[in-house]
C-alpha cells in the first residue's frame, strides 16, 4: 500500500490561516535546543493526544513513528522554528519524547533518506 494511506490525517494539511507564531502564542524561540535532525517519537505513556492548537494533535500523531524536526515540519508544511518549539512544549508536557544521538545514527541510510525527504518537501 502507498504510505499516504497511512498518513495521519492533518487538520492543518489545507491552506495555513494562522501565521506560524499563532501556533506558539507568539514564542518564537523552543524551550529546548532542538536541531533540525533531532529525532521524536511520542511517549507511549501519554494518556491522551495534547489539548490546544490543532497542530499539537497533529505533530503528536505524525509522532508515533521516529521523526526528525525537519520531517515533521515538512508534512505540516509549517517552518522548522516554529515546529523546533512546538516539539520542545510536547517534549517539555511528556507527550513526545527526544531519541537520544546514540540510538539515530547519523550514518544510517534510512535516517539521511528521510532527512532528506523532510528537506525536500519545505
Amino acid at each position: 500500500m502507498p504510505a499516504a494511506e497511512h498518513a495521519p490525517q492533518l487538520s492543518g494539511s489545507g491552506p495555513t490561516r494562522l501565521r506560524p507564531y499563532a501556533v506558539n502564542e507568539g514564542r518564537t524561540r523552543p524551550r529546548l535546543d532542538l536541531e533540525r535532525t533531532t529525532l521524536v517519537k511520542a511517549c507511549r505513556t501519554a494518556p491522551h493526544p495534547p489539548q490546544g492548537a490543532p497542530e499539537r494533535s497533529d505533530a503528536f500523531a505524525l509522532c508515533r513513528t521516529k521523526l526528525t524536526i525537519t520531517e515533521i515540519a515538512g508534512r505540516m508544511r509549517l517552518p522548522v522554528q516554529a515546529v523546533k518549539v512546538l516539539v520542545a512544549d510536547l517534549i517539555t508536557e511528556k507527550f513526545l519524547m527526544e531519541i537520544p544521538a546514540q540510538q539515530a545514527d547519523a550514518k544510517d541510510p534510512d535516517t539521511l533518506r528521510r532527512v532528506l525527504a523532510g528537506l525536500e518537501a519545505l
